[in-house]
Parts: C-alpha cells; sequence; structure tokens
C-alpha cells in the first residue's frame, strides 16, 4: 500500500512539474540569449530565421538586417551582460501586433568603455510554443520602453 502511495505522489509531483511550451521564463532567456549572441556575432541573416511572421510581412529581410545592424553598431563591444527584467504582455485587438503572447526581456549590458545601458529583445510566441523574435532595441535607461513590445523598424 505504502509503494503505491508513493508512486502515485510521485507522478503527480512529475505530472505538475511539466510547463507548456514557452511559459518557461528558463527557455525565454535561453532564446533571447541565443539571439544575442547572434547579435554580438554579425548573424543578422541567421535572425530572420527565427522572426515572428507578422514581423516578416512588415519588413523585408534586407531591411530587417539593416535595422538590427545600425541599433548594434551603436553599443560597441559587450563586456558583459545579465538579464535585469522578463516580462509577459498579453495582447488582444491591439493595433499593430496579432493578438497572443509577447514577452520582453531586458539585458543590462556594460561595455568595453566600462558604460552601462540596457537591450531589450521582444518575442511573440507561436502556435507551436516557440518564440520568435520581433524586436532589439538598445536604449540608455531601462525605463525607456518598459512595458511595450518592439517592433523591429527599418
Amino acid at each position: 500500500m505504502v509503494k503505491v502511495v508513493t508512486t502515485c505522489a510521485l507522478v503527480a509531483s512529475s505530472t505538475l512539474a511539466v510547463a507548456e511550451p514557452g511559459t518557461s521564463a528558463d527557455e525565454l532567456l535561453g532564446d533571447a540569449g541565443r539571439v544575442l549572441q547572434q547579435v554580438d556575432s554579425d548573424h543578422y541573416d541567421d535572425l530572420w530565421q527565427n522572426v515572428a511572421p507578422f514581423v516578416r510581412e512588415k519588413l523585408t529581410q534586407e531591411q530587417f538586417v539593416i535595422s538590427i545592424r545600425r541599433a548594434r553598431q551603436t553599443l560597441g563591444r559587450v563586456s558583459s551582460r545579465g538579464w535585469a527584467s522578463v516580462t509577459r504582455i498579453r495582447y488582444t485587438n491591439v493595433t499593430n501586433f496579432p493578438d497572443g503572447l509577447y514577452a520582453n526581456v531586458d539585458f543590462a549590458t556594460t561595455l568595453a568603455s566600462g558604460a552601462t545601458l540596457f537591450e531589450m529583445l521582444s518575442f511573440q510566441l507561436e502556435s507551436d510554443g516557440q518564440w520568435r523574435l520581433t524586436g532589439y532595441v538598445p536604449r540608455q535607461t531601462q525605463n525607456a520602453v518598459s512595458g511595450t513590445t518592439q517592433i523591429i523598424t527599418p
């Protein structure tokens, strides 16, 4: 009898630990880290492969690449970077955004010059459970665009 109860408890606890795709902050931080690696290594065309479909409808690949390149070139060399916040936002009937779940991942970044700034990556959760990039915005203060999802613009 004790064995059955223990087994049931283990099954119940392992079932509770499984999260829906896209709901894990760790998963989102991992995706954001991979995007920043691509941005830092000038792999802008590779980023295009993970852009949200509605962004692809608004921009060509060339416009996207130019926009990201310009934004990143303003920074210079990064010495360190750590995440500062993760914010999820659900949009329904909002202009310029399809309905759905979005997220902003904000990083505090220290440049080789010693300056500190913030980099925000915005994502949309697709029906396949994958986060797709919608924007990248480096800025001087953390609160400059908090609470809003960014769309990359040329």
